[in-house]
């Protein structure tokens, strides 16, 4: 997925949130059993900390929406730290001894016993039931899903020089809509924000396009509809316009001089882009338009399409191009490489990410769906995404568990310190 840049945060803490200890959530309805006096306790990995004050360390990056940061209410006067976890909700926190404890636990697993002894027994037994410290095997398996990324067809028209399919595309496929309509079912029972029909494809290319938009409205879900617009036929858009499932339509311009949009796209489909972009602009529907690039090059294509589009009411934004985790080279490799215990990413524990023959995979950096951890059909959302190699598989994005060498994470932007779009900094990792 392309990324826009984050703006400028605002000044002072981009929100905060206070619950009380009776009404503390747990992430997917998992009960908190309080340990016994010789189990082992460890702080969840998911747990991020903020200052009073400060600028939010965290933020949610999504072209469909913007970037967004942690939410709730100005901090007490007497707030020393903010915890926010799966969901995005600052807990603002009085009791210093409360962050020495999820320090102390952060690393690795204590004794229940010792914490107790140091910290209090009444701490300690809020933190657990809060969720904010685990047993070490329980570590993980939580989750809060906001989208579903559904792989509808294996083919892109397209083969840009900043994606993977331009050097090694792969044989076309379409999901058969019997197994389209059992992902949505699951989606929506998940109640997920919107789902996406993208992955390193063309959505609009596939046959069934417009009966998968009467299956979200059927189930009120939300499409954040990535495309080139090559294939967004008339017909196509006022299908989107009638059934109002269209959360955002987000539109792939690297250029608009014609010569050099040829370039980077291998297509020939400029006017058909163009076109179109424009037939869905004036249709009303909510354009956002996301210009791929590095360097000088790129600030200068980004000015040539808001000058075209953003007088017609798109929005248009500057990508965060990668290199896939690896799989893009030229002037887009970045040659990254995490070493040691990797820091946590919010992709495998927020975003389903499921290919054209239902299966469940790590995340949409993954372009040759390495990291498989299960099948669609093989349960509910919950059961598949509480599972044992699901959870095995976030203990190492988030460095509970050793990663290998050649893991799809160590090469990814996500897991560097000074990501500007980290949503997770775990306390063990961060600070």
């Amino acid at each position: 997925m392309s990324l826009p840049d984050a703006p400028p945060r605002p000044p002072g803490p981009a929100a905060s949130y206070s619950t009380s200890l009776a009404n503390a959530p747990t992430a997917c309805g998992i009960p908190r059993e309080l340990s016994g006096a010789n189990s082992w306790l460890q702080t969840s990995p998911y747990l991020s900390t903020l200052e009073p004050g400060e600028e939010s360390p965290l933020v949610y990056l999504s072209d469909s929406a913007g970037p967004a940061y942690p939410v709730g209410d100005v901090p007490p006067a007497d707030a020393v730290f903010g915890v926010v976890g799966l969901d995005r909700a600052i807990v603002w926190q009085s009791d210093v001894q409360m962050r020495g404890l999820l320090r102390e636990a952060s690393s690795r697993p204590q004794t229940a016993s010792a914490l107790r002894r140091r910290f209090g027994a009444d701490r300690v037994a809020a933190a657990e039931a809060r969720g904010w410290l685990q047993r070490p095997e329980d570590l993980c398996r939580d989750y809060r899903l906001w989208s579903g990324e559904i792989e509808v067809t294996a083919h892109c028209n397209w083969g840009c020089e900043f994606c993977p399919v331009a050097t090694d595309p792969k044989p076309p496929q379409t999901m058969p809509m019997a197994l389209f309509e059992e992902i949505v079912a699951k989606l929506a029972a998940e109640r997920v924000d919107y789902v996406t029909f993208q992955f390193f494809n063309e959505p609009t290319l596939d046959r069934h396009f417009i009966d998968r938009l009467g299956v979200l409205a059927e189930h009120g879900l939300q499409l954040a509809l990535y495309s080139n617009a090559s294939a967004l036929t008339p017909g196509k858009i006022d299908e989107l316009v009638r059934l109002g499932v269209l959360r955002h339509l987000i539109v792939n311009v690297p250029s608009v001089d014609e010569a050099e949009f040829g370039e980077l796209t291998g297509s020939r489909s400029y006017g058909h882009t163009m076109r179109n972009t424009e037939a869905a602009i004036i249709a009303g529907l909510p354009v956002q338009i996301v210009v791929n690039g590095v360097g000088g090059r790129l600030a200068k294509n980004l000015t040539g399409v808001q000058d075209r589009f953003g007088a017609l009411g798109a929005e248009v934004y500057p990508s965060l191009t990668c290199d896939r985790a690896g799989d893009v080279g030229g002037e887009y490799a970045q040659d990254l490489y995490a070493a040691g215990r990797l820091t946590g990413c919010g992709w495998p524990v927020q975003h389903l990410n499921v290919s054209v023959t239902g299966h469940l995979f790590l995340c949409c950096n993954d372009y040759y769906q390495r990291e498989v951890f299960g099948h669609i059909g093989d349960g509910t959302i919950a059961e598949l995404m509480t599972s044992e190699p699901a959870t095995a598989l976030r203990r190492k994005v988030f460095g509970i568990d050793a990663s290998p060498a050649d893991f799809l994470c160590r090469r990814c932007h996500n897991q560097q310190p000074d990501f500007p779009g980290r949503d997770f900094r775990p306390i063990a990792t961060f600070g």
